[in-house]
């Protein structure tokens, strides 16, 4: 079983400081592999850079630690088929139905159905 980070749910668990790691591990009761699409590195990497001012500097410094996290938590990243990256993501998930995708998208949930996310009291929780 794969578990799939998405690119909001890095940042927002970085920025609120949440050990996603930790936590994944209290939810799923068998076996998985964390990993995370080239495509979201990609995406991160390019939010971090960005120089437009769409990307608030908090925001820019919670990426930064969102990519370091990766490899100090050994997640593996993993080449993807799609035009988007939400579209990457969504084929690697459907390659296993055990695949479950860590996302804050309310679009790529209602594709998606069963997912991790973050509730309101800043806690991990699997949906259906």
């Amino acid at each position: 079983m794969l578990i799939i980070l998405d690119t909001n749910f890095l940042i927002y668990c970085a920025r609120e400081k949440l050990d996603y790691v930790e936590d994944i591990g209290k939810l799923i009761n068998e076996g998985y592999e964390l990993v995370v699409p080239k495509q979201v590195i990609n995406e991160l990497e390019k939010l971090k850079e960005d120089k437009t001012k769409k990307v608030s500097g908090r925001d820019k410094e919670a990426i930064s630690l969102a990519l370091q996290l990766l490899g100090v938590n050994n997640v593996t990243i993993v080449k993807t088929i799609g035009k988007t990256v939400d579209e990457s993501i969504i084929n690697l998930s459907r390659k296993n139905s055990k695949n479950i995708v860590c996302t804050l998208d309310r679009e790529m949930r209602h594709i998606l159905g069963r997912v991790i996310l973050v509730n309101r009291g800043k806690k991990l929780m699997l949906t259906k």
